[in-house]
């Protein structure tokens, strides 16, 4: 059952405190929401860094460009740097190299997630983007395969249409070595507890139907991210990480899988209601808070010795 931040006693809470050196964090719904960052966020922040801990950012929406998050980070924390943004086009350029890769990309992502597959230095095409006529003869033309393609990666693109789920169909049927990538794959892209709609998982989840093969996942909650955090920041003990996000199957799911403690907010995609109603005990987070700007409280009542007794 999860923990509320809150009700602790100041020995648990500062137990608490005292367990984690880095607090990884999701950014939408956690930081910020669709007008802006959630109220408290930047004292929040400015105390766990006085306190010693490391911030860092891992989203899945890799429609924002990575400039975007830095001019909000630091509107929130001014020390803040690219080193603690994580953006899922970067996690997979690092598995693209740490396997070596090698020729031409095919690619349902969104302008931003391009650019930095450009910037890496890899050969990268998409479409088509226009509308075809409605015949099958103009299709088949479209799709077909004139240009090697080595690997496809999908992940978030609002203008997703048939024609390049068929294409990349094509290309992973044609060769059982071309690579079959996935960046983010949430199959629920959230606004606000109420209101939400289907994102690029569902795009994933229809050609490995269609093609009989397994995506390798680089977006939460894939265990390989977990290990290029792990590399990445040298994290020797899991337990010595927090991972702080507003969904169950994206965020909460993606610290039991690395082994990081896991710490739910209600400022997102997720309700009071939605954890109460968890049956997955593998899903139920450690700990639960309203917001992350609660981590102010939090601190604020450990350095003052709050007289809360632990019974």
């Amino acid at each position: 059952m999860s923990k509320r931040l809150l009700d602790l006693c100041a020995e648990d809470k500062k137990r608490f405190l005292d367990s984690f050196d880095y607090v990884l964090t999701d950014c939408d719904g956690v930081i910020w929401r669709v007008l802006g960052p959630i109220d408290g966020i930047g004292d929040a922040f400015k105390a766990l860094k006085t306190h010693g801990k490391n911030i860092v950012c891992v989203s899945n929406n890799s429609v924002r460009e990575t400039t975007d998050y830095m001019e909000r980070l630091r509107n929130l924390s001014p020390e803040a740097n690219v080193d603690d943004v994580i953006h899922p086009a970067v996690s997979v350029v690092r598995y693209l190299k740490s396997i070596n890769f090698q020729g031409p990309i095919y690619a349902i992502v969104s302008a931003p997630f391009l650019a930095i597959l450009r910037e890496a230095g890899y050969e990268v095409f998409t479409g088509p983007k226009e509308p075809l006529p409605e015949t099958f003869r103009e299709v088949m033309q479209a799709i077909a395969n004139t240009k090697p393609a080595k690997a496809v990666i999908v992940d978030y693109d609002y203008n997703c249409n048939n024609p390049k789920l068929m294409k990349a169909e094509q290309y992973l049927r044609a060769d059982s070595e071309c690579l079959f990538i996935a960046g983010a794959v949430d199959n629920k892209m959230s606004v606000s507890s109420s209101y939400s709609f289907f994102g690029p998982g569902r795009y994933v989840e229809l050609l490995e139907k269609a093609t009989g093969r397994k995506a390798t996942v680089l977006g939460k909650p894939s265990h390989l991210l977990g290990e290029q955090l792990k590399m990445q920041y040298s994290v020797g003990d899991a337990r010595r990480v927090l991972f702080v996000g507003d969904m169950i199957d994206q965020d909460v799911a993606f610290g039991k899988i690395t082994g990081f403690q896991t710490l739910l907010v209600l400022t997102g995609g997720t309700s009071k209601a939605d954890l109460e109603s968890l049956r997955d005990s593998g899903k139920v987070p450690d700990f639960y808070t309203e917001s992350i700007a609660d981590f102010a409280q939090i601190v604020e009542d450990v350095l003052a010795g709050s007289k809360k007794a632990c019974l």
